[in-house]
């Protein structure tokens, strides 16, 4: 049938043929190429996108674990307040970055492995960072400490290993999705190779054409893929159109953009992590199985007096004093640990011996944290030197010893004044009564004054000797805490003073009932109560007693139309043996108010007067609501 063509027809329809075949070549080629931008778009949507997602949760998550750290070793309020805001912020900004990816596609083996990541995550936060803010937040740093060691650091495990698998399964697609759409471009590059073999008329034309506006392109864009793929991101991607090719080119730009924003947030919080161990001021080192130091902050360089380069890759046990033969082959649990594998020393702080460059010994805290890293494991240590915490205790049982010599010898001072002072002084007021009485006919009137004075002064001696082993009892003999009506407690103290006829007691309002000492409230009210009746000059006294509410305390108030005290009296009247009016016209020892003043502070409270000279005395005193665990040793001399 050919052969009946003319030459022109032939001509025509091999041409014919040709341009068909090119057409449908450059159809085919135009088609590839479309796929592959296609294919690319989905690599930058269904893996570069959620890699950066996923990279950011992870840098989340370690953000939000540095935080809390640095508020546990610096637990400021400011610290404290600033850090858990980071951590309420960051988880956040991890709910919206977690949802981004979730909405994004996923095949089956990505699906199981965001719900068993989304799994651990939750139980991270829910079980670890949320308490250990709340508990930072109630400024509970022991809580905070415990949760960190126990919850924190065992739950971040399955999230950084669920988190690093999905990175890993990204990065596996972005490979296969690079090496298929490799594959495709070398195809179409074949193919277009085969139609200008072919077409050998045209091939000139077409060679000059073709390499100018395809192969090129696609020669640029393979060499700029490879060079990302082995991680080149310096090179640069000029998009010289808007066709195919540009697209192309456009799209294998922003997927090299959006690498390298990544790979930088990945750096820099590598960076800030490194910063933070370089800032801390508890030594930190890393250990390998073997027990092998590969890493050294600062601060263990300063507590061992080791630099960094001096003793990285060498063993441990140089931080260690050597072990006594009754300690065994190892004397501190950590070593020990690396020997057995016991968990003895894990995530516990222990106190052991510390060894520094120049051979010195040193008590320090130790805390050991172990991190699995494929196959193999790693210890990082916790150090912190405790030399002037230890000082500092015994300073401290030092002193204890000696509070407790000066409490043996103040209890010896009450009994020498309870039995042998006052044994010569009921015997010297027995004589002084016989005499008054026996020889009364003897004496002229300045004798018998000279006589009931010196009976007086006995009684006052003995009364001043009660006042102060009254005073000195306070604070050191306790009795059960129990409550107490303050209502029947004040009229018993009325029954017992049993004032005169012309002073009136009245409650203003009903007193509350508080957890307290018996004696103790009875004598803030009997004291103050009795002075009120004792110094009232006032033909109809009156006496008021009220309370109301302030804050977590009672404030309480005894009030009378008295004679008044003067302001520059205020301080005194609550000193020892302080009186305002003399002794002979009203008998006082200048006890009763040093007594209340004392008491009222033992329970944490404050004591004042208010008052006018002629106008009467407001005396306040407050008491808490709660009362705080004042002794152990209730019923006991202290």
């Amino acid at each position: 049938m050919i052969k009946n063509l003319t030459i022109r027809s032939r001509l025509i329809l091999i041409l014919s043929v040709l341009v068909i075949f090119l057409l449908g070549i450059e159809m085919l080629g135009l088609f590839g190429m479309s796929n592959a931008i296609e294919g690319l778009r989905t690599v930058y949507h269904d893996r570069a996108i959620p890699l950066k997602q996923v990279a950011e949760i992870e840098s989340l998550l370690l953000r939000n674990r540095i935080a809390v750290t640095a508020a546990l070793m610096m637990p400021t309020p400011e610290t404290i307040r600033t850090k858990t805001e980071v951590v309420d912020q960051d988880l956040e900004k991890m709910t919206r970055a977690w949802q981004a990816y979730i909405s994004s596609h996923h095949d089956a083996e990505e699906k199981a492995l965001a719900a068993q990541f989304a799994e651990d995550r939750d139980k991270f936060i829910t079980e670890g960072i949320k308490p250990a803010v709340i508990a930072l937040r109630k400024n509970e740093i022991g809580e905070a400490y415990r949760i960190l060691i126990e919850k924190v650091r065992p739950l971040y495990i399955p999230v950084d290993t669920s988190i690093k698998a999905l990175v890993k399964l990204q990065l596996d697609g972005i490979s296969r999705e690079y090496d298929r759409e490799q594959s495709r471009y070398e195809t179409i590059r074949n193919i277009l190779v085969a139609s200008i073999a072919i077409a050998l008329v045209l091939a000139a034309l077409i060679s000059v054409v073709l390499n100018d506006a395809i192969f090129r392109p696609l020669e640029n864009v393979v060499t700029i893929a490879r060079g990302v793929a082995v991680g080149d991101f310096m090179q640069e991607i000029e998009v010289r159109s808007n066709d195919e090719i540009g697209q192309l080119m456009q799209a294998l730009k922003e997927m090299r953009d959006s690498l390298v924003d990544t790979i930088g947030q990945i750096r820099d919080s590598e960076a800030h992590t490194r910063a933070l161990l370089s800032n801390l001021i508890d030594g930190v080192t890393s250990i390998d199985e073997q027990g092998v130091i590969k890493t050294f902050n600062p601060a263990a360089e300063r507590i061992f007096g080791y630099a960094g380069s001096e003793i990285i890759g060498r063993d441990v046990n140089l931080l260690f004093p050597k072990p006594r033969p009754e300690q065994g082959h190892y004397a501190d649990d950590f070593r020990q640990y690396l020997e057995t594998g016991k968990p003895k020393a894990l995530g516990v702080t222990t106190e052991v011996t510390g060894l520094r460059k120049g051979g010195t010994a040193f008590p320090m805290d130790l805390a050991v944290v172990e991190m699995h890293g494929g196959e193999h494991r790693m210890f990082v240590a916790i150090v912190r030197d405790i030399s002037k915490r230890k000082l500092e205790e015994e300073q401290k049982a030092r002193l204890m010893d000696e509070l407790e010599s000066a409490n043996e010898e103040l209890r010896n001072f009450a009994h020498v004044v309870s039995h042998d002072l006052k044994a010569p002084l009921r015997a010297i007021g027995a004589l002084a009564d016989w005499l008054s009485t026996d020889y009364a006919d003897k004496f002229d009137d300045e004798g018998k004054e000279h006589m009931r004075l010196l009976v007086s002064r006995v009684h006052r001696m003995s009364n001043l000797i009660d006042g102060i082993l009254q005073y000195s009892r306070v604070g050191r003999v306790r009795e059960a805490l129990v409550e107490l009506d303050l209502n029947q407690v004040v009229h018993e103290v009325i029954d017992l003073l049993s004032p005169p006829a012309n002073i009136a007691i009245r409650v203003e309002n009903p007193l509350p009932r508080i957890i307290a000492e018996p004696t103790r409230i009875q004598q803030i009210f009997q004291n103050l109560l009795s002075n009120a009746i004792k110094y009232m000059d006032k033909p109809r006294g009156d006496i008021r007693i009220a309370c109301s509410v302030e804050g977590e305390q009672w404030k309480f108030s005894i009030a009378d139309n008295g004679p008044g005290i003067e302001s520059r009296h205020f301080e005194r009247i609550f000193q020892l043996f302080q009186t305002l009016a003399p002794r002979d016209r009203i008998e006082s020892t200048g006890v009763g108010l040093a007594v209340v003043k004392k008491i009222v502070e033992m329970y944490s409270g404050q004591i004042w007067i208010e008052s006018k000279a002629g106008e009467g005395s407001t005396f306040f005193f407050t008491l808490p609501k709660i009362a705080a665990n004042l002794n152990s040793n209730k019923g006991k001399e202290t």
